[in-house]
């Protein structure tokens, strides 16, 4: 269940920003307050995401199963952060 979290965990925190960042879209539009959701939103993801990158980091390393399990968990976190900065961003910018 561990390598699960691992290798899917970045993508599911992404996938929670971006229907949460569509929620907010949808209720509130460009209003300030939207846009302090947006933002809040945006930077609770990101902890998620670093805190299951700094999980996957510390990870055990003794095979080649577990170092494969590693290596993919952090670039699905890596491009998970990247994901939600882009969609954060734009909603703030625009």
């Amino acid at each position: 269940m561990r390598a699960w979290f691992l290798l899917l965990g970045g993508l599911v925190v992404w996938t929670i920003h971006f229907f949460a960042l569509y929620a907010i879209g949808s209720i509130f539009l460009t209003t300030t307050l939207g846009r302090a959701l947006t933002l809040l939103m945006t930077i609770a993801c990101l902890a998620a995401a670093a805190g299951v990158g700094l999980i996957a980091w510390r990870a055990e390393r003794d095979d080649a199963q577990a170092r494969w399990i590693r290596v993919v968990s952090l670039w699905g976190v890596a491009l998970s952060a990247i994901a939600i900065l882009w969609q954060g961003l734009v909603a703030l910018l625009v």
